[in-house]
């Protein structure tokens, strides 16, 4: 099949619909999160991270992902029973799908093309840190608690990474008497961290720079203070030395928000088969919904970490 007729069959006709259609929509959105960024920027200024400013990068690639995942199921005819011209496609497009695959990838094109340029540049005004970091999951021992002077809980890296950054948001239990808690970091018996670290309330993150060096594991250990402190999964991190683009984790963050839409829209043309166009048009926003407002998909995770400065790979 020749370039040309892709591009005058349904792939290239929806790409072309879905930027048109979308172009509306999706301005509006961004100067609404323009906006709204301006609008909040003393309280970003006033010490919250970049990654409060989430929603504002959320919003205008939602609507564009909607956007394409409407317009692609309304345009095509078989997407929906009762459509006008359903039976003329039906006798033109001879493959079992009835054309919903080549559809539905002139949409995913069309959001990628809008979605791509939108994350970086957007990502870049609302002030994500210039360069992402690699963040590497620790494993820690069945009863990961500090709760006295001397004892210890020691965590594991896989693959040996280089590191120069461990960041800790352990949980805090009521003290058993006066003073914050200190731990020091240690490695093959080398301190990690020249001074020792406090903590005396629940959910503090302290960011700890290290000289930069591969580790396997590190140890935490409690050197004074009565704060007992337990470490839950995923409040302890690992963070790598090497910084990567910003910009390529932003496309990272396009074409994951793409893989939502191809979800849909595989659904969809499913739901499609026994339900008019109301219903699979409720249908396509719920999907959408749940996966970037319920946090059912990656998607959520991946808009707070490009923010965060976190590489997606």
């Amino acid at each position: 099949m020749s370039w040309p007729s892709v591009w005058r069959g349904p792939a290239g006709l929806t790409f072309r619909l879905c930027l048109r259609t979308s172009a509306a929509p999706t301005t509006i959105a961004l100067f609404i999160a323009l906006i709204a960024n301006v609008a909040s920027e003393p309280d970003l200024i006033n010490g919250s991270p970049a990654a409060a400013a989430t929603p504002w990068l959320t919003l205008p690639l939602l609507v564009v992902a909607v956007a394409c995942c409407l317009c692609a199921a309304h345009a095509w005819p078989t997407f929906a029973l009762r459509q006008p011209g359903a039976d003329t496609v039906r006798r033109l497009e001879r493959s079992p799908f009835g054309g919903r695959g080549a559809v539905i990838a002139g949409a995913l094109l069309a959001q990628l093309a809008l979605s791509g340029p939108l994350a970086i540049g957007l990502g870049a005004w609302l002030d994500a840190p210039n360069h992402a970091r690699r963040h590497y999951e620790v494993v820690a021992p069945e009863q990961p608690v500090l709760q006295g002077k001397g004892t210890n809980v020691t965590f594991r890296i896989e693959g040996k990474p280089t590191v120069d950054a461990i960041w800790m948001r352990p949980r805090a239990s009521l003290p058993t008497g006066d003073g914050a808690t200190e731990v020091t970091i240690t490695a093959d018996g080398e301190r990690l961290a020249s001074t020792p670290i406090a903590f005396s309330e629940s959910g503090a993150l302290m960011r700890v720079a290290i000289q930069p060096q591969p580790l396997s594991q590190f140890t935490l250990t409690q050197t004074a203070g009565s704060v007992p402190l337990y470490f839950a999964p995923n409040t302890v991190t690992a963070v790598g030395a090497a910084d990567l683009p910003t910009w390529a984790n932003s496309l990272l963050l396009a074409l994951i928000a793409t893989w939502t839409s191809a979800i849909t829209l595989t659904i969809a043309a499913l739901i499609g088969l026994g339900t008019g166009w109301a219903t699979l048009a409720t249908a396509i926003c719920c999907l959408q919904f749940v996966q970037w407002i319920g946090n059912t998909g990656p998607i959520a995770n991946a808009l707070l970490a490009v923010m965060r400065g976190q590489w997606l790979l």
